[in-house]
């Protein structure tokens, strides 16, 4: 079917979409030395003061534009085992992300600037790639109430444009437990791959568990999980849906995410199409 492969290959991008909101440095990071290998600015000077209240303000997260942050994840194509539902603890879920298995992988937050996408996304704060495979990236506005979703590009010119009629709300602050929305968009006259594409795209979202979520290296408490369900609608009425769980934490960002296979929307899914865990 010739849908088949856009539809997929899309849908796997959006679901990176909810990413790198991180607070790890104060300045972007250095070009070459000891510091670039590792994904870190020499200033680790915190960018936002948390209270470790169990919800997650404005200012308890940043996008400084520069920062890379390391992820280890499985290879591209490949399923792991996962429990999003984590382990049943007097205080909440407990999430194991101290697997060291699968690649490094260092992620930027993106100027727009001197990009060749840079006037397609009025008023968009950064890009970042959402899908490891293809590389392709996400373009992101933040503003004091939420995170805007605006659009995918590829970074070859004019290969891939794909531009929400409406700007899609992927965070809304503060991130708390108990919040929930549906929303969602339409991409049309878009271009994937070089080929014409367009879709009706719906995002449910919720905040629906905290817990924590154990690192190798650090255990944090008053760990957010934020549930995500995509369905994509593509012209001709094929459409398919995955689940995607983030763990979100105040002035670190996203700790780790389990994405399903495609088609499977249980949120209990026990295999994952990308297992990411925050590295050292």
């Amino acid at each position: 079917m010739r849908l088949h492969y856009p539809l997929m290959r899309l849908h796997y991008s959006m679901f990176g979409a909810l990413l790198l909101a991180a607070c790890f440095g104060s300045s972007p990071l250095p070009d070459g030395g000891a510091d670039a290998a590792y994904g870190r600015s020499p200033d680790l000077a915190p960018l936002c003061r948390g209270d470790n209240d169990g919800q997650i303000a404005r200012s308890e997260i940043a996008f400084p534009l520069g920062l890379r942050v390391n992820y280890l994840v499985n290879p591209p194509g490949t399923t792991v085992p996962v429990h999003p539902d984590g382990t049943p603890r007097p205080g909440g879920p407990e999430w194991d992300l101290t697997s060291t298995a699968g690649e490094v992988r260092a992620l930027a937050i993106e100027p727009l600037a001197g990009q060749w996408f840079e006037a397609k996304f009025p008023g968009a704060t950064y890009a970042t790639v959402t899908d490891l495979g293809s590389g392709t990236l996400g373009v992101f506005r933040v503003t004091d109430d939420a995170l805007w979703l605006l659009g995918f590009v590829s970074r070859d010119p004019d290969r891939t444009l794909l531009i929400y009629e409406q700007p899609v709300a992927t965070l809304r602050f503060p991130v708390r437990l108990g919040d929930g929305w549906v929303t969602g968009s339409r991409i049309t006259k878009g271009t994937l791959d070089g080929a014409p594409f367009a879709s009706t795209d719906t995002y449910r979202i919720s905040v629906d568990a905290r817990g924590t979520a154990v690192l190798p290296f650090l255990s944090f408490t008053n760990t957010l999980r934020v549930h995500v369900e995509l369905t994509q609608a593509v012209f001709g009425g094929a459409s398919v849906s995955r689940v995607q769980q983030l763990l979100f934490h105040e002035c670190h960002g996203e700790l780790g995410r389990m994405v399903s296979s495609p088609g499977d929307t249980d949120p209990s899914f026990t295999t994952a199409a990308e297992f990411r865990r925050l590295a050292l």
